[in-house]
């Protein structure tokens, strides 16, 4: 796996982190409905944090 991430772009890799909280919110919304809107709020703030901190972290590198 690490071989993998290796041999991609830098920011292909960034991008991929950004859609992945994005896609598994929407998986989750759509495959597992009554746990969703069980725990919505704490589903979203964990999907905004991940990209919070993948944008803070790392967006000032691309600048």
């Amino acid at each position: 796996m690490l071989g993998f991430l290796d041999a991609m772009d830098a920011r292909t890799i960034v991008v991929m982190g950004l859609i992945l909280p994005v896609l598994v919110t929407l998986l989750v919304y759509i495959f597992a409905r009554g746990f969703f809107r069980r725990f919505w709020l704490p589903i979203v703030l964990l999907a905004g944090a991940l990209e919070w901190f993948l944008i803070v972290q790392v967006g000032p590198l691309f600048l």
